[in-house]
């Protein structure tokens, strides 16, 4: 740990320029950099599987199981008023311990009259595998296939967002977030795909990935985020320079 602090505290990474072509050449190249590490390939979901319907004190509620056209799957819960119009803003809501915590999140945007999508992507919620190694045990079998699980949490989160887009009628998806994990799954998402949320509204995040080395945060803990050379070229705020033009509320 203290070896990894001292290098840590030695990263450089060069100020992106201001504006103009040269900023928009450099932006690109950070973006295809940012693709190599998470190992990104994208996903769309397949299917939407309703699995169950309640309709009570005015609100409808819709369970999904998604599954995705690389073989992986997310589950959700839609929800929104009885009376709330088609094409309202949909919210998609992460939470790090699952979308079952999220429900004062979910309320809130549901008494705005959003529409409110709460998913567990890959190891968090629903999605937490119950058999033995645990999902530390995962990210190390998929990592000795060359993908990198932070690269699959994003492309999970890209393509329900879009599923989220097309369903609801809406082109804009606001994203709120409880957690680091969550906060940096969505921060690399919207860095990969820059346009595809309006909003990233982050609850519980830190500021910079130097934070699992300062705590230090444990490898079983968050998993994902230790993913190789990620902080060697970016931290929270390179990925939030990235977002661009997507507001990022913190």
């Amino acid at each position: 740990l203290g070896l990894a602090r001292k290098l840590a505290e030695r990263i450089e990474r060069p100020a992106l320029p201001s504006d103009g072509p040269e900023r928009l050449a450099a932006v690109e190249r950070e973006r295809a950099r940012l693709k190599d590490a998470v190992r990104y390939q994208p996903a769309q979901v397949r299917y939407a599987w309703p699995v169950g319907n309640t309709k009570r004190r005015g609100v409808e509620t819709i369970s999904y199981r998604f599954e995705l056209d690389n073989g992986l799957s997310a589950t959700g819960v839609w929800l929104k008023g009885k009376a709330v119009a088609p094409g309202a803003q949909p919210t998609l809501v992460l939470h790090d311990k699952g979308k079952k915590a999220a429900a004062g999140e979910v309320a809130d945007r549901v008494n705005r009259e959003d529409q409110v999508l709460a998913v567990d992507l890959l190891f968090t919620g629903d999605m937490v595998p119950l058999a033995k190694p645990g999902i530390h045990g995962y990210t190390q079998f998929l990592a000795t296939l060359g993908d990198r699980p932070l690269g699959l949490v994003s492309a999970r989160l890209i393509g329900t967002a879009r599923w989220l887009q097309k369903t609801s009628g809406n082109q804009t998806v606001r994203l709120e977030t409880t957690g680091l994990r969550s906060q940096v799954a969505a921060l690399v998402a919207a860095a990969l795909e820059p346009g595809l949320f309006s909003e990233i509204v982050v609850h519980g995040g830190v500021p910079s990935l130097g934070y699992l080395l300062d705590k230090p945060v444990e490898y079983q803990a968050a998993p994902e985020l230790f993913c190789a050379d990620l902080f060697k070229y970016f931290d929270l705020d390179r990925l939030a320079e990235l977002c661009a033009p997507t507001r990022l509320l913190q």
